[in-house]
């Protein structure tokens, strides 16, 4: 499994390739409920969450290859998920957030009551992102299966 996710070199089918998304979403939605769970610990959940870009990449990277594609081309898969990751995050309140926060900026708030409402605000939408945010990776996922082309031996 280690070198299914952290190895860039090799070769990577379909299924192969699925299984990895599947279990990194796994991975994404267990690191989200945590720090739902755990308000104290989303920072720096946060922080380890990004490290799953890495293992994203590599897998991207094998399939892409084995397509007969660069692997650079894993850049436009990240950022058409950045995207519409930023699109449901203002879909599903975000942009209220930053509303809220130039009003609060404008009337005079304290730091304070305006960090607790904002953080308050995020906090309400840290599941309904979760499950956006593992449904787009699906999707990514079903996309980048179905667009790059079969490897050797795969057809």
């Amino acid at each position: 499994m280690g070198n299914l996710l952290l190895s860039p070199n090799g070769s990577i089918n379909t299924a192969e390739f699925m299984r990895a998304g599947l279990i990194l979403i796994a991975i994404s939605v267990l690191i989200s409920l945590v720090g739902y769970l755990m308000p104290q610990s989303a920072k720096l959940l946060g922080y380890v969450s990004l490290v799953l870009i890495y293992p994203w990449a590599v897998i991207w990277i094998k399939r892409l290859r084995d397509g007969g594609k660069s692997g650079w081309m894993f850049l436009l898969y990240l950022l058409l998920y950045i995207v519409l990751m930023i699109v449901a995050f203002m879909i599903l309140g975000g942009g209220e957030i930053f509303k809220f926060s130039m009003e609060a900026v404008k009337e005079g708030m304290g730091e304070a009551e305006m960090m607790a409402k904002t953080e308050m605000m995020s906090q309400a939408l840290q599941i309904p992102m979760m499950v956006v945010g593992a449904f787009i990776s699906l999707v990514m996922l079903y996309i980048g299966d179905k667009t790059i082309p079969k490897g050797v031996g795969e057809e």
